[in-house]
Order: structure tokens, then C-alpha cells, then sequence
């Protein structure tokens, strides 16, 4: 019994032994026909072959294949760093990037310089301003400013100190004007001239307001009517948006000629040569030319022949809408 109880751990160490030995032999064999699969492969399908020989599932061969590629674009590449890992000016310096990072649509030389843009990209100079950036185009005004610079024409100094009988309301895409007051009951002298007035400022709120309050007191009921002994104070505030070389000044003007002369009709005529010498300088610019017709036709349409006759001395390309 005792020599039995001695035999069993030998028994149980010389299998262990025997199946270990047995286990290196086969890992022997089997790199053995590794090599003679892969001696007569070219040198670009090596990893292929082998993952072929090792039955490495495809997606872990194409990884191994780029990795493969990219680290012997780093050792062979026209002034690479041994190891693939340099700087971006040592890059650009140097001629390029590896070889065979190209051969790999970049990847490999991606992986290789670790971050490190291919030649055909141009490298990124960074933010130059910041995303919010976009969002303020708007330019506002200071309310810290002193009085004579902070209201560019008489409608902001009024609007700042509640003479206008309305306040911006901020909905949630737009915002619009809130009438304490509706504009069919105020008084349009000297509350139309001085939007009008307005329509030179390029800052916020008061760009808005003025554009916005000109218009709403113009469509208003009996709008037309109130205004029309009022057109010869208006037409210089207009003139003067036309002259501005702020094109959204501008465009602001022509939309308060369109405005205007639907409101007062005829009562324009005798100012209309003022107005189409200033439009027809900018009728070159393309963005503003089809809104430069547009007060055109409806100077031609409010005022009749008088107006046509006007608008032709003074725009001879100009053609008639009624014909």
C-alpha cells in the first residue's frame, strides 16, 4: 500500500512532463509550415499568409496588415525618425510623409506618426475665432457709452429714453415690436420722421426698431394719408440710407422707398430724382440689383406716367412694368 501511495505522484508528474514535451513539439511542427507556406509569398502579403495559416478572422487581419504597413512606412519614409514618431515640422521639413503610409490610403502613416496628417493635408492653424463668433454678427450697442457715442442719429436717443411708444419683444426665433399704443392712434409728426431718421443706424436694437417702426406706422390704418404732408421732411433721411456705404443701410432704404410709396402713391413724384440717381449707383451689385427694381417698378406704378417719365431721364436701361 505505502509503495502505491509512492507511485501515484511520480505517475501523475512523468504524464505531466510527457504532455508538455508532446505540446512544444507541435507548436515546433507548426511554425515549421508556417515558413514554408509564407517563403514564397511576396513581401507585401506576409501578415495575409500567415493570418491565412492561423485562420485569424479577416476584420483582425486587415488591422495587423495596416499596423504592418504603417510601421514600415516610419523606418523607410523619406526623412522619417526610426520608430515612425516626429514632429509636424520635421515632417514638412523632411519632404513628407512614409512611403508606406501612403500605400495604405494614409492609415498606416497615420498610426506610424501618431497623429500626424498625411502629406495632401494641409496642417490645421487652429480656431481662428470662436464658434459664437458666428452668432454676433449683429453689432450691438454700448450701453456704457457716453451720450454722443453711443446714439448715431436722433431715433436712438428717443428710443433709449421712451419717446417712442414701443419696446422689442424677444420671442423665441424672432423678435418684433410691442406697441404700448396702437400706431393707427399716434401722431405721425414728428414720430415718422424720426424713423426715418433711424434707418442710418447699424446697431442693435436700434437698427431693428427704426426699420421695424417705420414700417408698422406706414401700414397702419390711415397710414398713407397721415404721411403724405410729411414726404418732403422724409425723403433726405431716405437719400442719406441710400448714400451709405453700409449695404444692410441700404437695403434698409430701399425697403422704406417701397414702403413709403406705396403709402403716399403719387405724393413721391416730385422726389423720385433724388431717390433713382442714388439707387442706380449701386445697381451693379447683384445681391442688391433685383430689390433696386423692385423700388423702381413700384415708384413707376404709384406715381403713373409722371414717374416713368422721371425714372427713364434719369436710368435709361430702366424699362416700363406696364408695358
Amino acid at each position: 500500500m505505502a509503495l502505491i501511495n509512492g507511485l501515484v505522484p511520480f505517475l501523475r508528474n512523468t504524464f505531466y512532463y510527457i504532455s508538455v514535451f508532446v505540446a512544444d513539439q507541435s507548436a515546433n511542427i507548426s511554425s515549421f509550415q508556417d515558413c514554408n507556406i509564407l517563403k514564397d509569398r511576396p513581401r507585401g502579403t506576409l501578415g495575409t499568409a500567415k493570418a491565412e495559416a492561423m485562420n485569424i478572422p479577416m476584420h483582425s487581419r486587415n488591422a495587423s496588415a495596416l499596423r504592418s504597413e504603417g510601421a514600415r512606412g516610419g523606418r523607410t519614409g523619406d526623412g522619417a525618425v526610426r520608430g515612425g514618431v516626429r514632429s509636424k515640422a520635421a515632417a514638412l521639413a523632411s519632404g513628407g510623409v512614409a512611403r508606406g503610409g501612403m500605400a495604405g490610403n494614409g492609415a498606416g502613416a497615420m498610426r506610424a506618426g501618431r497623429g500626424e496628417a498625411p502629406a495632401h493635408r494641409a496642417a490645421s492653424s487652429g480656431w481662428s475665432e470662436l464658434p459664437s463668433a458666428r452668432l454676433k454678427s449683429v453689432k450691438c450697442a454700448d450701453p456704457f457709452a457716453s451720450k454722443a457715442d453711443q446714439f448715431k442719429t436722433k431715433f436712438g436717443s428717443v428710443f433709449n429714453s421712451g419717446g417712442i411708444p414701443c419696446r422689442l419683444y424677444h420671442g423665441a426665433a424672432n423678435v418684433s415690436l410691442k406697441w404700448d399704443k396702437d400706431p393707427s392712434l399716434l401722431e405721425f409728426d414728428p414720430l415718422l420722421v424720426t424713423c426715418a431718421e433711424g434707418l442710418c443706424e447699424t446697431e442693435h436694437p436700434y437698427a431693428f426698431a427704426s426699420r421695424a417702426c417705420f414700417g408698422e406706422l406706414l401700414a397702419s390704418e390711415n397710414g398713407g394719408a397721415k404721411a403724405t404732408p410729411l414726404v418732403h421732411l422724409i425723403v433726405p433721411s431716405l437719400r442719406a440710407a441710400l448714400v451709405s456705404p453700409n449695404k444692410k443701410v441700404f437695403a434698409g432704404g430701399l425697403e422704406a422707398v417701397i414702403q413709403l410709396s406705396n403709402a403716399t402713391r403719387d405724393a413721391l413724384n416730385p422726389h423720385i430724382h433724388v431717390l433713382v440717381v442714388q439707387m442706380n449707383k449701386r445697381n451693379s451689385d447683384k445681391e442688391l440689383a433685383p430689390t433696386i427694381l423692385k423700388a423702381m417698378q413700384s415708384l413707376e406704378e404709384q406715381g403713373g406716367p409722371q414717374a416713368f417719365a422721371v425714372i427713364k431721364s434719369k436710368v435709361p436701361t430702366y424699362c416700363s412694368v406696364l408695358i
